[in-house]
């Protein structure tokens, strides 16, 4: 299979987050899909098919699962589909469809002098659920100090596909310096039901960013994953939802602590949240399945 690797949400071959892309799939199946992502070595590879319901099928496939919904494995699929020519690049943006197992939902493909500028997917409606939090477990997961965690923001895990658990952490140096536990954190997410903590602490590197994040999700077999579009498109909203916040296009820093910087676009418009990037072709290769 032609497989490409593609890094979303930067324009770097070393940052950002790396997607695999295989859009003539024909009849691969499942474990073979998860198969070419383990062999690829990316938290998710995207697969393209025909649909009946939207202009195209995607499913989304970890090393070890078939996830719902991928943010950066989406950015990577329609930039690679805008450069082999699949688009007309005669507009500036042109609206698109993707059917995919959290439902049906658009993308917008913005282009610049015939090339890709960047991707925007617009994510499900977001959803929130209370829940009951033991802070000290939590930071025992992280492996902080109880002190270090901000309690004043409200206690719910939020989806905008996915579920996760926004955490956050009163100073950059926290973030930067924390050595999770990740057997901990498989846990409390497996017995709360959610996927992630998404931990974010609002001292960032530059100043037009929201916040700076890391993304926890050992669940989905990706201890750290390094620039997260589905868990910064639901904290975000969380954080207007919730009056944290009040700007509606929001750029969220992610990855440079582990050498992966990215950079996350996410509007909202009520409650609908779109989320995007840019995103670079880093190889091309074939895989025996």
């Amino acid at each position: 299979m032609r497989v490409k690797k593609v890094n979303a949400f930067t324009e770097s071959i070393d940052g950002g987050n790396p997607a695999g892309v295989v859009t003539n799939p024909s009849q691969l199946t499942e474990e073979q899909m998860k198969y070419i992502s383990k062999k690829l070595a990316v938290s998710e590879t995207a697969f393209v098919f025909p649909s009946n319901k939207a202009d195209f099928k995607v499913r989304f496939f970890s090393p070890k699962i078939e996830v719902d919904l991928c943010g950066h494995a989406t950015i990577a699929t329609f930039f690679t589909m805008a450069e082999e020519g699949v688009f007309p690049q005669k507009k500036e943006r042109i609206s698109i469809t993707q059917e995919t197992k959290a439902g049906i939902l658009p993308v917008n493909v913005y282009f610049k002098n015939s090339t890709c500028e960047k991707v925007m997917m617009t994510q499900v409606r977001s959803s929130f659920k209370e829940i009951k939090l033991n802070i000290e477990e939590i930071a025992n997961a992280l492996n902080i100090k109880r002190n270090e965690i901000d309690e004043s923001l409200p206690n719910q895990i939020v989806s905008t596909g996915l579920f996760t658990l926004p955490v956050c952490v009163k100073s950059f140096t926290t973030l930067q310096k924390m050595k999770p536990n990740f057997n901990q954190i498989k846990k409390i997410c497996m017995d709360r039901g959610f996927g992630s903590f998404h931990v974010f602490t609002f001292e960032t590197l530059e100043k037009t960013s929201t916040y700076h994040a890391r993304n926890f999700a050992p669940c989905y077999g990706i201890d750290e994953d390094p620039v997260t579009g589905t868990a910064n498109g639901a904290v975000t909203s969380y954080l207007v939802k919730n009056g944290i916040i009040k700007e509606k296009q929001l750029i969220c820093e992610q990855g440079d602590i582990i050498g992966r910087p990215g950079r996350v676009f996410v509007d909202i418009e009520g409650d609908v949240v779109r989320v995007g990037g840019k995103a670079k072709l880093v190889e091309e290769t074939e895989i025996e399945v």
